[in-house]
């Protein structure tokens, strides 16, 4: 009993230091509307006026040191309130640029399949995003 009281107490030691040296990233994004982004490790975050995301980023990585550009992409979902209610899945691939200390700038695409909860249809879409982070 006392190895595994010690064995829990070692796991959540190293999680919640993993965790206090994260990374978290907040800003303003066009996404689904204008609104307030963030990014916490590997999950990207959205809420604005017209719905709110959220995408787990799969890969991420750089184009060489000659090219300043960061790459990633993604698989998320999103909800829409905008007009009809409107759920889908989608895919991000990103551009970020970091272009100041703790600041960075983020395009992305997401092919989309969207669903129509008002209307039972579906479609795919494509999405875009634009936003500025600043990481503390």
């Amino acid at each position: 009993m006392k190895k595994l009281v010690l064995n829990v107490v070692c796991l959540i030691s190293i999680l919640a230091s993993s965790s206090a040296f994260a990374t978290a990233k907040v800003g303003i994004a066009l996404d689904q509307g204008f609104g307030v982004a963030g990014q916490f490790e590997n999950i990207n975050a959205f809420i604005g006026n017209d719905g709110l995301s959220g995408d787990y980023l799969i890969n991420q990585g750089d184009f060489g040191k000659d090219i300043p550009f960061n790459w990633y992409v993604g698989g998320g979902a999103y909800y829409n309130w905008s007009g009809n209610d409107n759920i889908g899945a989608r895919v991000p691939l990103g551009l970020t640029l970091p272009f100041a200390k703790k600041w960075d700038v983020y395009g992305q695409l997401a092919p989309a399949l969207e669903y129509d909860l008002d209307n039972n249809n579906a479609k795919f879409r494509l999405d875009f995003a634009v936003g500025i982070r600043y990481a503390f």
